[in-house]
């Protein structure tokens, strides 16, 4: 890089002491310029958050940049280097992964021209060394910015009331600023400088931007103050306004990069290195005193290092949590060391809502005919209130028992109603229709209001009865002559029959006595068979109560841990024999002996089994609760536990 022209004059008796000041600076800051790793670094990473974007919540996006204590860009750092931890639970955070990003740097140039006019180095007026350095950094960073970087210019000639030159806010035509870089050449210069005035008019701009755009792009990039300066100040004390100079910078994020043009004494070189060194920044003196080449290359070094702050890193992870602010803690890990940051984000997540459709609420449902009910559509609705639709997962019940559920829209399932058989009455059934929907992203579930609905079942047609005229004893007599006949002999047989047993019961007494007893005694032999089969020698563990039907009114006992029900009395014991809609052997009920559970089972009978209004699995049993409703063919049972029943023939 040419930078200059002319000879390098000799340095002047006066300021030999400074110039080995001056030396050793360099020296220092020499070496502190060297890139990563470095043997003499001291000191860990700087980790800074830029931006945190929740708009694709459960999805987030994190800007951060790692800066080395040089002042120079961390780079190469992989998702191994990073871990996010949740401030609420310290649960570790997964990140998906990280990739590195040219997001542009922000930055302020400050050309404190005061007293420069005066001063010469490489034989060139400062002043003119300042507009051609500040040029050349204007060149080294539009190599690589593709439009992302800002760059302002704040320029002080002096301590009066137009201090302030030039004043450019940021913005990413570089061309605005470079142009008005020309005009340093021609401004008045006064004579006392301004240094801190001029700073803290860059920091305004970097952290306070009236526009709040400039301002959102600011916040997304590595913040920079290129200071030119002799390190002179005329208006403030060196050290309070530099500690507060310096306050505002850390605290902003800001790094500072000075140049000193022309040589001063200690205390201009401390303003100067010090702004450097306390905000990762970096420092060179550009003074005859200096060789030229060394000079130089220094400064490329600088305005590398200023360069490398636009590399940051897009951290991506995943993080499912309901509305609200949420932190988490971002550290960074590096062989130099760590930093932390936290990190703030948003969630907008809320549960969906869901409602049904149809059937609408009261609707009825008619079953005219011996055929099952007309199936019935039944159709959800879900709704987002955060306005981010995702496929739930609906399941819909019928009076609390599921029967069916469906994981992506359409919402509409069609039920068929089991089917009802018909009595001898109008039956009218109620049913309530329900809704459930599961959010996979925030693990919640939602239940619709529940619609109300009746199912209306028609009444057998019942035959009618048609009286007719009885006929007179003479009318039938005629028209049943043979049938009268017949009568009148069996009549006389059976009396004959009875004179011959009472003659016989005289003459045979005695052995007739013995087979009285034989019969008592098979009799009694049979009565005891039936009661141990029926359970009526025991006391009941439960009941069958009969509350609608051919037997309603009944109270059946329960007496062995299984028993079958049905209409025939050999292969059931409990009998429902009048019910000509109930099976032979209908279904079986079963208590268990160590859980005391009742259970019942139907192995597939024609008409079915209902339990609660419920249709009763074929061939699985299913646990019998207390007070269960139990429908077969015509008739209705409440199955009872442990109720004593009274016996038809104590």
């Amino acid at each position: 890089m040419q930078m200059f022209k002319g000879n390098v004059e000799m340095i002047k008796p006066t300021w030999q002491h400074a110039s080995v000041i001056a030396a050793l600076a360099s020296l220092i800051v020499g070496t502190a310029l060297l890139p990563y790793p470095a043997a003499a670094q001291t000191g860990g990473p700087t980790l800074e958050v830029k931006q945190v974007d929740s708009t694709r919540a459960p999805d987030y996006t994190i800007t951060a940049s790692v800066v080395w204590p040089d002042g120079s860009a961390a780079s190469g750092l992989t998702a191994q280097n990073f871990t996010l931890t949740n401030l609420a639970d310290n649960s570790p955070i997964p990140i998906a992964n990280v990739e590195s990003d040219n997001a542009g740097i922000g930055a302020i140039i400050v050309a404190d021209l005061a007293g420069l006019n005066n001063t010469r180095d490489y034989n060139v007026v400062n002043t003119e060394n300042v507009r051609r350095v500040a040029q050349q950094f204007m060149q080294a960073i539009s190599a690589n910015s593709g439009g992302k970087d800002y760059v302002g210019l704040v320029i002080t000639t002096g301590t009066g009331d137009n201090k302030i030159a030039a004043l450019v806010s940021p913005t990413n035509d570089l061309g605005a600023v470079t142009s008005r870089l020309e005009t340093i050449p021609q401004l008045p210069v006064e004579r006392t400088s301004a240094l801190f005035d001029g700073l803290n008019q860059a920091l305004n701009l970097l952290t306070r931007n009236p526009d709040a755009a400039t301002r959102e792009a600011l916040d997304q990039r590595r913040k920079i103050i290129l200071l030119f300066s002799d390190g002179a100040d005329n208006k403030f004390s060196d050290e309070g306004i530099r500690g507060d100079i310096l306050r505002r910078a850390i605290e902003a994020g800001v790094s500072i990069f000075a140049v000193q043009v022309n040589q001063r004494g200690p205390r201009e070189f401390t303003n100067m290195s010090a702004l450097a060194a306390q905000t990762n920044g970096g420092y060179v003196l550009l003074d005859s005193s200096v060789p030229l080449a060394q000079a130089e290359e220094q400064l490329r070094a600088l305005y590398s290092r200023i360069d490398s702050q636009r590399s940051q890193y897009i951290l991506r992870f995943t993080s499912i949590r309901p509305a609200g602010e949420h932190s988490a803690r971002l550290t960074v890990n590096t062989p130099l060391g760590s930093d932390t940051a936290e990190v703030r984000f948003a969630s907008a997540l809320r549960p969906p809502t869901v409602r049904l459709l149809t059937p609408l609420e009261g609707e009825t449902f008619f079953q005219e005919t011996a055929e099952p009910a007309p199936p019935i559509t039944i159709t959800a609705q879900v709704d987002f209130p955060d306005g981010r639709a995702r496929d739930v997962s609906i399941e819909f019940f019928a009076n609390g028992t599921s029967i069916g559920r469906l994981d992506a829209p359409p919402y509409e399932l069609v039920w068929q109603p089991p089917k009802e058989d018909r009595s001898v009455v109008t039956k009218t059934l109620p049913y309530a229709f329900q809704a459930i929907a599961t959010d996979s992203y925030l693990g919640t579930t939602s239940n619709s209001p529940s619609v109300r609905t009746v199912l209306q079942v028609a009444s057998v047609p019942a035959i009618p009865f048609v009286p007719t005229e009885a006929p007179s004893f003479d009318q039938w007599l005629r028209q049943n002559t043979a049938l009268a006949a017949s009568l009148c002999g069996l009549a006389l047989i059976t009396l004959g029959l009875i004179a011959a047993l009472i003659i016989m019961n005289r003459r045979y007494s005695d052995q007739f006595a013995v087979l009285r007893a034989n019969m008592s005694k098979g009799v009694q032999s049979g009565i005891r068979m039936v009661t141990q089969r029926l359970g009526l020698n025991r006391q009941p563990i439960a009941e069958l109560k009969v509350v609608s039907g051919p037997m309603a009114g009944t109270s059946l006992p329960v007496g062995a841990d299984t028993v079958w029900v049905g209409r025939d009395p050999s292969q059931c014991e409990v009998v429902l024999m009048s019910d000509p809609y109930v099976s032979s052997r209908h279904f079986q009920i079963t208590r268990d002996p160590v859980t005391q559970q009742f259970y019942i089972l139907d192995e597939g009978t024609a008409n079915g089994t209902r339990v609660n209004r419920m249709p009763l699995p074929i061939k699985t049993r299913t646990p019998l609760p207390e007070d269960a409703e139990i429908e077969v063919g015509m008739t209705k049972l409440i199955f009872q536990q442990g109720r004593r029943t009274q016996r038809l023939n104590p």
